[in-house]
């Protein structure tokens, strides 16, 4: 009866979920907005045509929390920001190849993604990692630019995790004082 007791709190305590806030921008090109991306219309093909930078909040899996940035306007547009995340920034893909083969993985349930040719960044598009601010220097045109960030899961107890811990504490308390000594 202990051991199952034992092993059931043990269980208690480890179980947890991902939780992970919303991106924030700063020094974000004059003009340029930043918003989550929710819309129907196919990503990565050209079709979004907005002067917003847009994040998706995607999947968890082997390299970490995945997000997918990316801006799209109707014509050619430079874009600079600085794009802060909860976590560390452990990874970015952004050729063609690994943001279509990490699609199935890492993409967001509703969201089209397409598969442009020229999807992911070209040449003159810079980015660098800094803990977790990921800073974009884009020149970007049609299907625009993208990118799949990877932030470093981090397991955070739910409220309703603490309160059944407690609850069990309390019950093995009871238990082993109602048990008769001797």
């Amino acid at each position: 009866m202990k051991t199952r007791l034992a092993a059931a709190l043990a269980s208690l305590c480890l179980a947890s979920a991902v939780h992970a806030a919303d991106p924030t921008v700063a020094n974000l090109t004059p003009g340029l907005s930043f918003a989550e991306y929710s819309s129907p219309t196919p990503v990565g093909q050209g079709q979004v045509d907005s002067d917003t930078l847009y994040f998706i909040d995607e999947l968890v899996g082997a390299l970490g929390k995945a997000w997918y940035i990316f801006f799209d306007p109707a014509g050619g547009k430079d874009i600079f920001a600085n794009i802060t995340f909860d976590a560390p920034i452990s990874g970015v893909f952004f050729t063609k190849a690994t943001l279509d083969g990490s699609n199935a993985t890492y993409g967001a349930p509703g969201i089209n993604y397409g598969t442009s040719v020229f999807i992911g960044l070209e040449s003159r598009d810079q980015f660098s990692v800094a803990g977790n601010v990921l800073t974009i220097d884009w020149r970007a045109i049609d299907p625009g630019d993208h990118v799949r960030v990877f932030t470093r899961v981090t397991a955070v107890p739910e409220p309703e995790t603490y309160a059944l811990f407690m609850a069990g504490l309390l019950a093995v308390g009871f238990i082993g004082r109602r048990r008769p000594r001797g």
